[in-house]
Order: structure tokens, then sequence, then C-alpha cells
């Protein structure tokens, strides 16, 4: 049975004030010197590997000129590295860093730290419960996508590990 619409723009509210709350709660201070949404970038690039900006931005469900944007300014600041795809000179790969890796992992260790403290007073076995209903709507929300017509055309992980921002 549906949920109802009620409870559907319920969600819909939580997930947004949900988002703002995990990015005001736990921000590594590094990330308000970068583009929003730069760290996720970095870590889809680390997933991924060495690629073309244009299969990132594919990956990633977001435009060739939005990744651009992340892209200059990570390789500026020496986070990810441009360079000849072998395999066709006039293709470019992108990929990440010492540096880069460097400062994912101290924002990954930042975020868990942050979660920890925030969430003190949780049981694990809560924790445990929430990621699984978390993973089963994003894959719920993952499978609709790619059976519709707009979603066919944009990728989405179904695996947690892929990305890990």
């Amino acid at each position: 049975m549906a949920i109802s619409p009620d409870i559907a723009q319920s969600l819909i509210k939580e997930f947004y004030l949900m988002g703002r709350a995990i990015r005001i709660a736990l921000a590594h201070p590094v990330e308000g010197q970068l583009l929003p949404g730069g760290i996720g970038v970095l870590g889809a690039l680390e997933s991924k590997g060495p690629c073309r900006q244009v299969d990132l931005a594919v990956d990633m469900c977001i435009s060739a000129s939005a990744l651009s944007r992340h892209v200059t300014e990570l390789a500026g600041e020496g986070y990810i590295s441009r360079h000849a795809d072998p395999t066709d000179g006039r293709a470019t790969l992108i990929r990440v860093t010492d540096e880069g890796r460097d400062l994912l992992q101290r924002v990954q260790a930042s975020r868990a730290r942050g979660l920890q403290t925030v969430l003190a007073d949780w049981r694990e076995e809560e924790a445990e419960q929430a990621c699984l209903a978390v993973q089963k709507l994003r894959n719920t929300l993952t499978a609709h996508a790619h059976t519709t017509s707009l979603g066919s055309h944009q990728p989405v992980s179904m695996d947690s590990k892929e990305v890990d921002v």
C-alpha cells in the first residue's frame, strides 16, 4: 500500500532539514573554503579512480559545467591533478592527489567524530537501525531512478561503499 501524500510531504521536508542539519553539525572547517559539494566530488573521484570529467559528472548526476567548476577549484588547490589520457591524447584524465587524499581522510574522520559526538546518547543498535532505514530508502529511490526515463540517463550508486564522503 502506498504512503499517504501527507507522509510523503513530511519525508521530503525531513530530507531537506536533515541535509541542512548534517552540513551544519558535521562540517569540517576546510569545507567552507571550497564550493559546496567539493568534498563530495573529491570522494567520488577517489572512489572511481582516474577518469574523464564527463564520466565523473554522469556518475555523480551533475552537469559537466558544475563539475568543471569543482575540478578547476580542486586542481587549483592541489587536491586533484589533470593528465593526458594514455588511450586518447586529446582527452584528459583527472585523479586525486596525495594532498586530496589527505584532505578527504581528515574530513571523513572529522565528520565521523562529529557524528559520534552528536549521537553519544544513541545505542549502537539504534544507529544501525537508522542506517538500515536510510539505506533501504536510498535503494528504493535508486531503483526507481533506474526504471524512469529521466533516471535512466543518470546513474545512481546502490553501493554505500562506492562513494565515501
